[in-house]
């Protein structure tokens, strides 16, 4: 290939691969380019595929000329376990090779992929490339095709493009990650029991998680309208004003709603700018957060009443009180911000203390002790 037209080549697969990295579903497209451009003649597939080998499974990322049908075949009958994946897991990332290298060609005649497999297609020699390892988890590029001509060039257009496909291939990844964890954050958000709001600059309503929407429904205290949040009370209405548009001397504003005689406890927090930037929001950073609800905690005169009764230590008090109210360990971890293990070890303390090896039997032992709980707030969603 003249010099000029080589540069146009490699240009193009390049941008293509790139492209790929925002849109994954732009790998089929770099595979077929780099087919186009650098394969001998017959040569037509390529396959970019994450496989692990115990258990052997596998997920393609792109390929080109393997229909659907074929790909679904390849990931439940030969992923991590025909011979050239196998000897493939334990290339060097970065290498590129002949399938002769790694499997002597009469071995692989044997195995079933390509008796099954690729037999169909006069398939019998690969180009293989080890791109990426993350766990146990392999990527590698496999360009299979009949062995009928030189593929010095086709190796040499692979070695110098596995760089770009490494990039590519791990921006991909990364940010298939990070929108993993911005929907497992705003998962996190909906599953929470308290409120959650977050507000613009302008008190404009940028993202309610699905507790403060039920509850937005059914306030008098707060109303969201013309896309922005009012309260009635108009003092804390000017409060949370002056803090979103960094007028406030506090960083945090505590803000009680009277709702028919039930009280919702709200904490305005301003949010710096650079974390506001990016904070689950879709219309602009956030300059607010709002977290809330109904009271959970119980009175030091109880806890310590609690902690007399029974020598408990007061996190042990609370969760004891927690339990005979009649909610679960769990939820008591949730709504608590701790995790499960924490409160199982607290709970154990408090077993050994009562004597007691059930919830049930210490919800039982507590029944009567005076609880005074605020009601919390899904009581009150429930309530009206």
């Amino acid at each position: 290939m003249e010099g000029r037209h080589l540069l146009a080549a490699y240009d193009a697969v390049i941008s293509d691969i790139y492209e790929a990295a925002l849109s994954p579903a732009h790998w089929d497209v770099a595979l077929t380019s780099l087919i186009s451009h650098f394969s001998p003649p017959r040569w037509d597939v390529a396959m970019l595929v994450w496989e692990r080998l115990h258990p052997a499974t596998g997920r393609f990322i792109g390929a080109a000329g393997v229909n659907d049908f074929a790909r679904a075949g390849y990931i439940t009958m030969f992923a991590g376990r025909q011979a050239w994946s196998m000897a493939g897991h334990g290339i060097p990332v970065g290498q590129v090779v002949h399938s002769d290298e790694i499997v002597a060609r009469d071995r692989f005649k044997q195995d079933e992929f390509y008796k099954s497999f690729l037999s169909n297609w006069d398939i019998e020699v690969s180009i293989i490339a080890s791109l990426d390892r993350h766990g146990h988890d392999h990527l590698g590029l496999c360009m299979p095709g009949p062995d009928q001509r030189d593929t010095s060039g086709l190796r040499e257009a692979v070695t110098r493009l596995v760089p770009h496909i490494q990039r590519a291939s791990r921006i991909s990844r990364r940010i298939g990650e990070a929108d993993l964890r911005a929907a497992n954050a705003e998962a996190a958000l909906d599953a929470s029991p308290s409120i959650v709001l977050s507000l613009g600059p302008d008190l404009e309503l940028l993202h309610a998680n699905a507790t403060a929407q039920r509850w937005l429904e059914k306030t008098q205290g707060l109303v969201a309208a013309n896309g922005r949040v009012r309260f009635a009370d108009r003092e804390a209405q000017e409060r949370l004003a002056r803090l979103a548009r960094g007028e406030s001397d506090a960083r945090t504003e505590n803000i009680p709603i009277d709702d028919g005689g039930h009280t919702v406890f709200l904490v305005a927090m301003q949010v710096d700018p650079q974390v506001g930037a990016g904070f689950a929001v879709a219309k602009g950073g956030a300059s607010v957060l709002l977290v809330g609800g109904g009271r959970r905690d119980v009175s030091d005169e109880i806890i310590a009443r609690l902690r007399d009764w029974f020598d408990l230590t007061p996190s042990e008090a609370k969760i004891a009180a927690y339990v005979a109210d009649g909610k679960t360990m769990e939820e008591y971890a949730r709504d608590r911000g701790v995790s499960v293990n924490a409160a199982r070890f607290l709970m154990k303390g408090v077993f050994g203390k009562t004597g007691v090896g059930r919830q049930a039997e210490l919800a039982a032992l507590l029944r009567e002790a005076p609880l005074n709980w605020q009601s919390p707030i899904d009581r009150f969603l429930t309530a009206h």
